[in-house]
């Protein structure tokens, strides 16, 4: 279902109401509602004009905090130079509250909701739909009903997850009066209210594979997976406000309440209800077998790397067979993947090799050097020590705050140079779709609510799974096995977390994981103490070694090299390292770290650079190689030269240590307050809302409205 030819027929017939602002509705549209619902194939065209919005909604948000604002992801430029890091720092400062990307997935997320209300309204009058529903036997039409269930599902998360309590509502509005009626709802009963609707309607809808429904579109599979969800939303911790009736619902708390902002961080007593319902569900999820994690790489001799190879699917323009949702994109229209989310580029913004990659989401040096083992096959293919010139060639990555090749290690995932057919006419319209939901999350978060629950048999082996997959045969024994063997009560659910942040990073799921396991507090403070530890050993050592070994200096060395001196068929952008490669193999500089290169379709072009030169060799990525040992000059006199590496962290020191979550110093570790990071509710909503929404969290109001939360 790639983008284009759905949303230009769904444009013409879409069913809807107008919402530039939220719930500023004006009257149905003048089409025909019975001449759209005349089939399915007409009313799946309607459906396809809601995905088109939907796909984007989370995308502004994830760009500006999800992505860059946890433990292991950070942005690239320097905190002063965006105002979208206060709120992915937590609100060092105030914020406006009309944002323009908070807003806009405010408002258009509401628009998309109503559009599923009229939706599902018209379907409930289909004689074909309400047969199904009698019968208990799925059809076209009962599975568009639960495909637009579970996208207002979808999105009703997605506010909560960024607005905390919001309006809620599951029948149209048509008129501005309507609207205005609306209140803040708690989000324990969003959350309860949308799980019994997707329960309704799960067992009429199509798994992916069945009814021509791919992964493209929401399926019972993602259906099963988001009720698991939301579930564990609703089983977390979250900050929540002091001035605001949450009924019923009894809490308890980590840390103090914050006076001046009025919330604190809690999670519901009778949490474990929730965790019950995800275990259920996303046990269903994963024994659907519709979609499946990838263990083999079927690529041949070199590959071996099945996590990469989930990868390679969305650059190779195919659903994988691990994802449960993917945005489609097609190639020629706007997508920002992997522009924002991949391998940085150089390039200018069309005919380049490739084309502009900016590359907003980056990796933590201390986590890429301490928290991965050295043996753990998804180090190099999650973060990249080299960007794409732009020109078919190597540039080593700065970690001087910026774009492109500067901004620090970036995400490796996706590569434009990596796909199976390279889109080098502009930037931004590569067709990579996003994956947003895949296999391995969801039997992680299986595993996190098996160990919540004391269920630790189950728990550890959902963890094996993931984790097995991350290591070759030769090191099973020791580093999946015995380790998982030793794992008990919270090191287990500590360790689920860990591997969690292991392989999801740059996917945007890590932010969320620290505020709902209630580990934000005392995540942001190790990594700042980890972060300013790393720091000091490069200003007094010149480098600094993690507890699991890896060293990263501030020198490291680089020479370009021609490749076929070295090995002319060697493959170093899309094999993995091998196992048993050392220091002494002529092939270890340019082969380590793995996952890097160019593209080997552009040949010709590569043909007409100085020497044919444009793969970096380096030394010393990984240990300290003293420029005045025989090793250091040796290498000097062979041509390399002294790259700065960590010596650019030290450089801009405030950017890798006071900056990082500004909004939350060790004052507030210390005092136990609770993390801000609830957006503000948009101007226009609270103005008319005749008095029945305030602002919450410390944000401004538009003006005094008066009343309560």
């Amino acid at each position: 279902m790639k983008r284009s030819i759905y949303f230009m027929l769904a444009t013409l017939l879409m069913v809807s109401v107008s919402c530039d602002e939220f719930l500023d509705v004006s009257a149905p549209s003048q089409v025909d509602e019975d001449f759209v619902f005349a089939s399915v194939d007409e009313a799946t065209k309607v459906l396809m004009g809601n995905y088109e919005e939907a796909y984007d909604l989370n995308r502004l948000l994830h760009y500006e905090t999800e992505a860059v604002g946890s433990d292991s992801e950070c942005h690239p430029e320097n905190y002063s130079s965006q105002g979208r890091h206060i709120p992915e720092g937590l609100f060092a400062s105030e914020f406006p509250i009309d944002d323009g990307n908070s807003k806009s997935t405010f408002d258009r997320s509401y628009k998309v909701i109503n559009r599923c209300n009229l939706i599902t309204e018209a379907l409930e009058e289909r004689p074909e739909y309400l047969e199904a529903v009698a019968n208990g036997i799925p059809n076209d039409w009962t599975h568009l009903y639960g495909e637009t269930v579970t996208m207002r599902a979808h999105l009703y998360r997605l506010l909560v997850h960024y607005f905390g309590d919001v309006p809620y509502y599951v029948t149209p509005v048509r008129t501005p009066d309507e609207g205005n009626e609306l209140g803040l709802v708690s989000r324990d009963e969003i959350y309860e209210s949308e799980i019994e609707a997707l329960r309704s309607v799960e067992p009429l809808m199509y798994h992916i594979g069945e009814g021509a429904i791919n992964a493209e579109r929401f399926s019972r599979t993602y259906t099963l997976a988001l009720i698991g969800g939301i579930a564990l939303d609703a089983a977390g911790w979250q900050t929540r406000r002091t001035d605001f009736d949450y009924g019923g619902v009894s809490f308890e708390q980590k840390g103090i309440e914050n006076e001046t902002w009025k919330a604190k961080y809690v999670r519901r007593t009778d949490w474990e209800t929730f965790m019950n319902i995800a275990k259920d569900y996303l046990n269903r999820t994963v024994m659907s077998n519709a979609a499946t994690l990838i263990t083999t790489d079927e690529r041949g001799s070199g590959f071996d790397n099945p996590f990469q190879r989930n990868f390679q699917y969305l650059m190779d323009l195919q659903v994988s067979p691990e994802s449960l949702y993917e945005s489609g994109y097609t190639r020629g229209y706007n997508s920002d993947f992997p522009y924002s989310f991949g391998r940085p580029s150089g390039g200018g913004g069309s005919n380049a090799y490739p084309a502009k990659n900016y590359g907003q989401g980056r990796i933590y040096a201390s986590f890429y050097y301490g928290a991965y083992d050295p043996e753990d096959m998804r180090r190099d293919v999650t973060a990249c020590v080299t960007a794409n010139s732009g020109a078919a060639s190597e540039l080593l990555i700065d970690f001087t705050p910026g774009s492109r090749e500067k901004g620090g290690l970036a995400n490796n995932k996706l590569d434009e140079s990596r796909f199976a057919s390279p889109y080098t006419i502009a930037q931004r319209k590569s067709g990579c779709n996003w994956q947003q939901m895949r296999m391995a999350d969801v039997i992680l978060n299986l595993a996190y609510a098996y160990a919540m629950t004391g269920e630790e048999g189950p728990a550890k082996a959902e963890l094996t799974k993931v984790r097995s997959r991350a290591f070759s045969a030769e090191h099973q024994q020791e580093k999946v096995i015995d380790y998982i063997t030793g794992l008990s009560g919270q090191s287990l659910i500590d360790a689920i977390l860990e591997e969690r942040k292991l392989e999801l990073a740059t996917e945007g799921h890590t932010r969320w994981d620290m505020i709902t396991s209630g580990t934000m507090p005392e995540r942001i403070k190790k990594l700042r103490d980890t972060q300013i530890a790393m720091v000091e050993g490069l200003k007094t050592d010149g480098y600094y070694t993690f507890p699991n070994g890896v060293t990263i200096s501030n020198y490291i060395y680089t020479k370009y090299v021609r490749m076929s001196d070295i090995d002319p068929l060697l493959n170093l952008l899309t094999t993995q390292t091998p196992d048993d490669i050392t220091t002494a193999d002529p092939t270890y500089p340019v082969l380590v770290p793995g996952w890097r290169g160019t593209s080997d379709l552009w040949t010709d072009y590569i043909a007409t650079l100085p020497s044919d030169e444009v793969n970096l060799a380096i030394r010393g990525m990984y240990e300290y190689i003293d420029p005045e040992s025989p090793e250091g000059l040796a290498l000097l006199a062979d041509g390399y030269e002294l790259s700065p590496w960590g010596a650019n962290i030290v450089a801009n020191e405030s950017q890798y240590t006071s900056d990082i979550f500004r909004g939350y110093p060790d004052s507030y570790y210390d005092a136990g307050q609770p993390p801000r990071y609830v957006r503000a509710i948009p101007s226009e909503t609270i103005l008319k809302s005749n008095g029945k929404i305030t602002q919450g969290y410390g944000h401004a109001n538009p003006v005094d409205v008066g009343g309560g939360g």
